[in-house]
């Protein structure tokens, strides 16, 4: 019993602690951010991933930029929206505290995954041109937005909650990368649409 005793208290000493929390929007443990050569090397194999197969994709019927760029599109939105959902819970209680929306909007916090699931399925199947980029680029804007917000007050950052918690990167790092990048890809896809339609 001794000995027991004596290797729970050195397992408690030495062993990570897993604490669950089921937090508010108002009052919610925010997870660190961390910043290691491993998770940037995730983030890079996940972009690499998209853009190999948003090549392949587009060069089958020979290479066309504006298809690149739908497939492109669609491959993040498939696989960012994935990644929320997968770590969900993380998800919805860290993204209100950045997002100018979901701030506002518990429901628009619960449904984004989706959302991002749902305009990567208008970009791969090529349905909607025009109001895809416009939801897009709204959407986007507003994140892009509401993360240079948060970092203007808090700029020891957090972690990101655009990857669910399989990427544990800092805030600033993914998100200002996903909000600028696709608000940036979908105006200029307007803006083709438009002079081209």
């Amino acid at each position: 019993m001794q000995y027991y005793d004596n290797y729970a208290q050195h397992r408690d000493k030495t062993e990570p602690q897993t604490i669950t929390t089921h937090a508010s929007h108002d009052d919610v443990v925010m997870l660190p951010a961390v910043s290691s050569r491993n998770e940037y090397l995730k983030l890079a194999g996940v972009f690499a991933i998209i853009a190999i197969s948003a090549t392949i994709m587009s060069t089958v019927l020979g290479f066309d930029l504006q298809i690149w760029l739908e497939w492109f599109m669609g491959g993040f939105f498939v696989i960012f929206g994935s990644f929320k959902l997968i770590g969900y819970e993380m998800f919805v209680t860290t993204f209100p505290q950045y997002d100018p929306i979901a701030k506002r909007s518990q429901i628009y916090t619960y449904i984004y995954p989706f959302i991002e699931l749902f305009l990567g399925f208008l970009y791969v199947a090529n349905l909607l041109s025009g109001f895809r980029e416009v939801a897009t680029l709204v959407i986007f804007s507003f994140g892009s937005y509401g993360v240079l917000k948060y970092l203007a007050k808090n700029p020891e950052g957090i972690q990101c909650a655009c990857l669910g918690n399989i990427i544990k990167l800092p805030l600033s790092t993914v998100t200002l990368i996903e909000d600028v990048l696709m608000a940036g890809l979908s105006g200029i896809m307007l803006i083709t649409y438009l002079i081209f339609k």
